[in-house]
């Protein structure tokens, strides 16, 4: 676990109501459109995809905010069903999670037990940055 300051960041992005229990079925094919239209404005991306997790819980039924981004160098054009937005800076903790995504269960148990160990509280917001997935 390492403690970090993330920088602001300009995101071409969507949100949607979710739970685990449906986050696959609920997101479909939002990535992949999310990258087309990336590629129809002639956006230049400047990270890998990010999906924010605003009060999930870890409960396979709790409605949670979505919000799926690519990070980009400007807003640029009409983005139809997606929105611009800037993420602001902010401190995290982070850890890598190695393996297949069905077990980054176990990654989130990791984290939350260490946070309680140094006395650190959740916020209810998490943010996954996909270097590499394969879902």
């Amino acid at each position: 676990m390492e403690k970090k300051t993330v920088q602001k960041t300009t995101v071409l992005c969507i949100s949607l109501t979710s739970t685990l229990k449906t986050l696959m079925a609920d997101t479909g094919n939002l990535p992949n459109e999310l990258m087309e239209k990336t590629a129809e404005l002639k956006l230049e991306i400047t990270g890998p995809q990010i999906w924010v997790y605003d009060g999930s819980d870890g409960n396979p039924g709790t409605k949670f905010e979505l919000t799926i981004a690519i990070p980009v160098n400007a807003i640029n054009g009409d983005p139809g069903k997606f929105r611009f937005a800037e993420f602001p800076e902010f401190n995290c903790i982070s850890e890598i999670h190695k393996g297949p995504w069905m077990n980054l269960g176990g990654t989130y148990q990791k984290l939350m037990t260490a946070m309680m160990k140094q006395g650190l509280s959740y916020t209810g917001i998490s943010r996954e940055v996909y270097q590499v997935c394969d879902f």
